[in-house]
């Protein structure tokens, strides 16, 4: 008798697993996961009650528990500017802290809309905002995994209240969208949500140019390929129609494109990965940074020179990767599985982001949450968890290091702003150092994220065909 058949309670034999369908290998989540502890709904959902009731009292109290610096001084700006546009006025150009597209005015408004109608003070509705924008993030990637969606809660909780105190959840929220409904080939949809993200933000148009183009010319594509890329340009036109239509019924369209001015305009931040060096000589004695345009920022000769290196480098990571994505990692134009689309999406996403913030003239921590939700849907539709060659295959080991490294910096990131901002301002060698980790750990992230999206995109897998059983 076979080994297999002598245990006749064993019942009749299984059926061969299915190979994987998005290139990630047979995906253990947090509802199916094999051996590991289980994630409910409760649980998770509970976590996120107490850890945002915790970020909700850090907002409203503003700077409290011994903390140096208080997050409402970004609140208190959003209030005033709401408050003129509310009112008739158009964006506010004039003032150099504007460095926002002309979305941000609508997101902006609507809580002085709240406050004028209900006598809600503004920093409460704009937290009932940002809290409705992170519930919906939440809700979005539990539905696909829970683990991901814990993710999401434990990276926001790690930044601290200035995560609610930002309207960054807002395109970071509309990122997320736009991945998740890539995977269900909603390319309407998530075209829409890629321009209201970018109208909002400028940074989730990178998406655009991380989405995976099928190889041969559009004439050759699959008429379903071609029906998907012709809806999802439908959705960004239709977010820019609908912003036009706002911006020309409130006037905010003549003063459309005057933050670019103001953000070209900037210095070094201190917190810049490129301002590490000039923290390290402001420790040891060097020149102290300076406020304006609404940050701190290093002055200087050098220091200009170093600003506009970081523009260039900017430009060059986005360039380079659009011609290396749309040149030699196209996909077969056969396949279409839209899991593996939307892994392959969240994983150069992520790398360029990340490239960007790290060579940015500009690193505040809201930043931050701009990585954590790219992050965090491709943990939804890519796990990186798995066995046998998936997505990144030898790649797989630094795909599931880099959310622990993030966690890491971003945890480092609160502990610098709001807890121990003065003591870096004034050159204390210990939070100065700690800055210097956090930036040397975010170039970590960003190399990895890299290594991750070098790797030639993953070919969809079909399921094997399933045996009939041997008859005994």
């Amino acid at each position: 008798m076979r080994a297999d058949q002598s245990a006749p309670s064993a019942g009749p034999p299984r059926p061969p697993a299915p190979e994987p369908v998005a290139g990630g290998g047979p995906v253990a989540t947090s509802r199916t996961g094999p051996g590991a502890p289980r994630l409910t709904a409760g649980r998770l959902w509970g976590a996120w009650l107490l850890s945002h009731a915790l970020l909700v009292v850090g907002v409203l109290a503003g700077q409290t528990f011994g903390a140096q610096q208080s997050v409402l001084g970004d609140l208190r700006i959003y209030a005033g500017w709401a408050h003129d546009l509310g009112h008739g006025g158009g964006l506010p150009v004039g003032d150099d802290r504007w460095q926002y597209p002309p979305a941000a005015a609508v997101a902006l408004v609507l809580p002085e809309l709240a406050h004028t109608l209900s006598a809600v003070p503004y920093r409460v509705a704009f937290l009932a905002l940002t809290l409705l924008a992170d519930l919906a993030v939440t809700a979005a990637l539990a539905r696909r995994d829970r683990g991901a969606a814990l993710f999401w809660v434990v990276g926001i909780t790690a930044l601290g209240p200035v995560a609610l105190a930002r309207f960054d959840l807002l395109p970071a929220a509309a990122a997320v969208a736009a991945v998740l409904a890539v995977s269900r080939a909603r390319f309407g949809r998530a075209g829409f949500h890629l321009g209201v993200g970018a109208l909002l933000k400028v940074w989730p148009l990178l998406l655009l140019v991380a989405v995976p183009v099928p190889a041969g010319s559009p004439a050759r594509w699959p008429a379903r390929l071609r029906a998907g890329a012709t809806r999802l340009v439908g959705g960004l036109l239709g977010a820019v129609v609908l912003l036009a239509v706002v911006g020309a019924l409130t006037g905010w369209w003549r003063d459309a494109l005057g933050f670019l001015g103001a953000q070209q305009a900037r210095g070094l931040q201190v917190e810049a990965v490129a301002a590490t060096p000039f923290v390290v000589a402001h420790m040891l004695g060097g020149p102290a940074p300076d406020y304006s345009y609404g940050s701190l920022q290093f002055g200087g000769s050098v220091a200009r020179v170093v600003a506009t290196a970081c523009s260039l480098l900017e430009a060059v990571a986005i360039v380079g990767a659009t011609v290396w994505w749309w040149s030699r990692g196209r996909l077969p134009a056969g396949d279409g599985a839209a899991r593996a689309v939307a892994g392959t999406l969240a994983g150069r996403a992520l790398a360029l982001v990340v490239m960007v913030v790290v060579t940015a003239r500009v690193l505040s921590p809201q930043y931050l949450v701009w990585i954590l939700a790219l992050v965090a849907a491709g943990l939804a539709v890519d796990p990186p968890a798995t066995s046998g060659t998936g997505t990144g295959g030898r790649l797989r080991q630094p795909r599931a290091r880099l959310p622990v490294a993030l966690l890491a910096c971003v945890v480092l990131t609160q502990l610098i702003y709001p807890w121990r901002y003065n003591d870096v301002i004034q050159g204390r060698i210990v939070l100065s150092l700690l800055l210097v980790a956090r930036n040397l750990g975010l170039i970590m992230v960003c190399w990895w994220a890299v290594r991750a999206a070098a790797a030639p995109p993953a070919a969809p897998l079909r399921p094997r065909p399933r045996r009939p059983a041997r008859r005994r």
